[in-house]
Parts: C-alpha cells; structure tokens; sequence
C-alpha cells in the first residue's frame, strides 16, 4: 500500500511538470507556439516577470557594443528579429518552463551583484588615487557667441601615469532633488598624467549644457567625479561597470 501511494505521488508529481510548459526554440513558429502555451498559464504578475527575464537574457546574449550607438528604434527591431531571438536567446530558454527561467535569473543575478559589490570597498580606494577640485560651471563669449564650460582640476596623487579618465559630471541648485544635467565624458592626456602631476581641465560644452536657462541658475552647483581610469599601456584600472551593476539591480528587483 505503501508502495502504490508513492507510485501515485510519484506520477502526480510527474506530470505536474510534463503539464508545465516549455520553450521549444527549434523553430520560430515552434518558438512563438510554445511561448503562446506558456504565456496563457500565466498570472499577470508571472507575465511582467518573464518578460522582464526574457528581454534582459535577450540584451544580455548580444555582442558586447552591439547595441550601442544605435537609435531606439533600430534596436527593437534588432531585438525582435526572429533569428536573433532563436539564436541568442535559443540557449538560454530551450527545454525551460517560465518558472524555471526567472528562478535561473534571479540566482544568476543574485551571484553576479554580490560578486561585484564586494569588489566596491576597493574600487573607492582606487579611485582616490585622482583627486578632482575646483570644478564649476560657466558661461563665456568669444566675439558674437556664447557658449558654456565646465572647469576643474585633477591631480594624479596615485603611483602609476594615467593615459585616459573616465569622468561623471552633474549640475544640480540647491533645494532641487532633480540634477539640471547628468553626462559622462572622457579625457584623454597627451603625454599622460604622471604621478603627482597636475592640469586644469577646461572643455566647452554642448548639446542640455547649451540651455540658455541654465545661464541664470542661482547657485548652480558642478559636481565631477572620476568613474575609472587607465593606464600607460590603455588598461582600465578598475573591473567594476557601474551601468551593468545598476542594470542588475534593477531586474533583480523587479523580478520579486
């Protein structure tokens, strides 16, 4: 008798997962047949979920600078392409349940996050060695035109010559939980900055930088700081992306 209940557990519990769909990427009508079965066992919250697993893996799959440059449009219909899908995102969820793709993900991302972060606490010191001062943010007229520039100073108080900076820069007013204007620019050194050495930084500005309101900010603060850098032979000191980082985070949460 106890032997039969197994048997009955057993078989319940089988074909529990044989009634649990999968993706069949062997073709893309297969693709899009196999996709539809699973999407209709689904609860709305499920649904948001494996989207989100399924356009992350998708993004995730492409060469790395794939996408990059490309206009908004364009890399939908990059990523709606079906033999792109089949192909990059084939692997990943062939022979797999909805359940079991957003599981793998969050596992995934889980591991990725903590590997990353316990790398921060060395990444700040690193970044110590650049020290940025006296940054500001102005506006200037050369004959009949106008144009703004952002100005400051670093200092390499490191060891080694630095070949290329990687720089955030953000202007806020106080009392505005809104930055005016957030952008990341490089600067390369011709010669490079050795150790202890010192520039002054001026660069003029284009594009948001350009607004003519922005000539009148009270109090308009600039706040720059260093995201990486590289050295003599090009190489970037510093393993952490901090895009990626904040990319992993957000679909980690969102797939709770």
């Amino acid at each position: 008798m106890k032997r039969l209940s197994l048997t009955i557990l057993c078989c319940l519990l089988l074909s529990g997962c044989i009634l649990d769909p999968v993706f069949d990427t062997s073709s893309w009508d297969a693709y899009q047949s196999s996709a539809a079965a699973i999407k209709a066992k689904l609860s709305n919250e499920d649904l948001r979920r494996l989207d989100i697993a399924l356009r992350y893996l998708l993004i995730d799959s492409m060469p790395k600078g794939a996408l990059g440059g490309q206009p908004p449009a364009a890399v939908r219909e990059i990523l709606a392409n079906p033999h792109v899908i089949l192909t990059r995102l084939g692997p990943k969820i062939n022979g797999r349940s909805a359940a079991t793709i957003i599981l793998n993900l969050t596992i995934k991302l889980d591991t990725e996050i903590s590997e990353v972060e316990a790398r921060l606490p060395k990444v700040e010191n690193v970044l110590e060695a650049v020290e940025v001062t006296s940054p500001k943010y102005y506006w200037q007229r050369s004959g009949y035109i106008e144009q703004p520039f952002i100005e400051f100073t670093v200092r390499n108080s490191g060891k080694l010559p630095i070949s290329r900076i990687y720089f955030s820069s953000v202007l806020t007013t106080p009392g505005r939980s809104i930055p005016w204007i957030k952008q990341e620019f490089v600067q390369n050194f011709k010669g490079g900055l050795e150790p202890r050495e010192r520039q002054q930084i001026t660069l003029p500005r284009d594009g948001a930088w350009r607004d003519p309101q922005l000539k009148y900010l009270p109090g308009a603060e600039l706040k720059v700081v260093v995201t990486n850098y590289e050295d003599a032979s090009e190489e970037k000191l510093i393993a952490v992306d901090s895009d990626s980082l904040d990319l992993k985070r957000k679909v980690r949460a969102a797939l709770k």
